[in-house]
């Protein structure tokens, strides 16, 4: 036979074969780039995987398993406007569904179930078994139904301060279902011998995620022991850092958790900032509330804390280290107001774990004294949200705060209760 024609035979059957295999399981067909990423890939490196993979996308704009790579690495390591469009970029190719499960999973882990919900159903008509879409369906359909939350708690501290409550919570969303409303009414009952006081409040907001700034407005009403209305907003100014700002009028006396500040009628104006930065070595968080007391008295609050990128028992395990402080302009009795201060830093970590029977956390921290009456602290606790079935869940909430400072104090929580899903 002729050496042209069994050369011509050998290129065909190649092609063939080479077409009949999805790229990725076809070595010769990997890029040398695609493999270096695949080897930081596998080792958890999503922050070098996904910066390094937008430049190396500009030579290969036609690789959709580099950019799934990719776009899957810039997720992970919190850049989601750069995932949001490395994941778009990939609608119509053969890992179109991949890139849209990959999308709603962004959109659900940045509270917006009402952009996730719609892809999921995408990829079940086309793969009707897909574990990722069905999971992620079920999730943003419990995120999108209006619920009702009937809880039941208690919460005491070594000031002799008891406080019985109970809570009833509607949320909702509109037409828009970017647009989520919520409905309360809570009663609580404080002592503190010889006080004895009700406290009641009616509470309602809104908030769009849709709009510029995502606003969030909280309005409410306390029925007793005075009659008061308060009112609240929440803008977001950026998305990388993530950073909110809150400006208000509040219940002091509620904060305060003590009845004197509740006969008193004591309100605050408050003005808030908050944000995280995700950086390449992990992610460092803030805030800080400014509080222009009714009786004269200024407070503050602020925290700063660094989360290591680096999570050797696990994605969901997060541990930190921070600095925390309290101030006041002058000691008033009625409530914990440190004239020297209050400055300590922290350790601690946080586990989640987000599974299809329930949502569960657990938390812990460590606080040494640097400056003020600060010295050392304890805070621990642990959230549950079991569902029972398709329309039930219980829920069960549980902590304990002990702070070493000028006189010991204590202070523990218990909740208890049920979701309703209409």
């Amino acid at each position: 036979m002729d050496s042209k024609i069994i050369f011509g035979t050998a290129i065909i059957l190649s092609t063939l074969c080479t077409s009949a295999y999805p790229a990725e399981d076809i070595e010769s067909s990997v890029s040398t780039t695609q493999t270096k990423l695949r080897d930081k890939f596998d080792a958890g490196d999503y922050w070098s995987v996904g910066s390094d993979g937008l430049n190396y996308l500009k030579e290969e704009p036609g690789n959709s398993e580099l950019r799934i790579m990719v776009a899957d690495s810039l997720a992970w390591s919190g850049h989601y406007a750069d995932a949001i469009s490395q994941y778009q970029m990939l609608a119509g190719t053969a890992l179109s569904d991949r890139a849209a499960v990959g999308l709603a999973n962004l959109y659900r882990w940045s509270d917006r179930p009402d952009l996730a919900d719609p892809l999921y159903r995408q990829v079940l008509k086309s793969q009707p078994d897909n574990p990722d879409a069905l999971d992620g369906l079920i999730r943003t359909n419990r995120a999108l139904r209006p619920r009702t939350d009937f809880i039941f708690g208690r919460k005491s501290d070594s000031n002799s301060v008891m406080q019985n409550g109970t809570e009833i919570d509607h949320h909702w969303r509109g037409d828009n279902l970017a647009l989520k409303y919520e409905l309360s009414l809570n009663t609580s009952r404080y002592t503190l011998s010889p006080v004895n006081t009700r406290q009641s409040e009616v509470n309602f907001s809104v908030e769009h995620a849709g709009m510029a700034m995502a606003p969030k407005l909280d309005l409410s009403v306390q029925q007793g022991p005075i009659a008061k209305a308060f009112a609240s907003l929440r803008l977001k100014l950026d998305d990388a850092p993530d950073l909110h700002m809150t400006i208000g009028h509040v219940n002091w006396g509620n904060m305060a958790f003590q009845p004197q500040a509740l006969l008193q009628g004591l309100v605050a104006t408050q003005l808030g900032v908050d944000g995280s930065l995700v950086t390449r070595t992990g992610t460092i968080s803030a805030l800080y509330n400014g509080y222009q007391v009714s009786d004269g008295n200024q407070v503050q609050d602020a925290n700063i804390r660094f989360s290591p990128s680096w999570r050797p028992l696990g994605v969901d395990f997060r541990y930190f280290i921070g600095l925390s402080g309290h101030f006041a302009l002058k000691n008033v009795p009625t409530y914990w107001s440190p004239k020297t201060g209050y400055l300590s830093t922290d350790i601690g970590f946080s586990n989640e774990w987000s599974l299809p029977s329930g949502e569960y956390s657990v938390y812990g921290q460590r606080g040494f004294g640097v400056g003020g009456e600060a010295l050392n602290s304890y805070n621990m606790g642990f959230a549950a949200k079991r569902y029972i079935d398709r329309d039930w869940a219980a829920t069960l909430a549980a902590g304990l705060l002990k702070n070493q400072r000028t006189d010991a104090y204590h202070s523990k929580y218990l909740s208890l209760g049920a979701e309703k899903l209409w």
